[in-house]
């Protein structure tokens, strides 16, 4: 139901978060980027486990902002065919449930 998912990214890191330490602005970043989404075939991501490793730090000519790339890991939500989980349900719409 949950596991950690190895990924690599090639991660455009704007200007205005260079004054910050490399690891916390990669990781806002990243959260920006991956939480709350579902990526196809490994499912919803829940939050940034860790950062295994940052290469690069270039800056493109024309581009202030500095590339990296980054291999992290995800905690991800994929539930098995027949899971079954009890919530409570707080609305129903024509957006979905929530």
């Amino acid at each position: 139901m949950f596991y950690l998912s190895l990924i690599e990214h090639t991660l455009r890191l704007p200007p205005q978060f260079l004054g910050l330490p490399l690891n916390e602005a990669i990781k806002g970043e990243l959260e920006s980027f991956f939480l709350d989404k579902v990526i196809a075939n490994l499912g919803l991501c829940f939050s940034v486990y860790d950062i295994r490793s940052i290469d690069g730090g270039f800056i493109f000519p024309g581009d202030g902002a500095s590339t990296y790339t980054v291999e992290f890991r995800l905690v991800m939500f994929r539930p098995f065919v027949g899971d079954i989980i009890t919530a409570k349900l707080k609305e129903s719409d024509y957006n979905g449930l929530r």
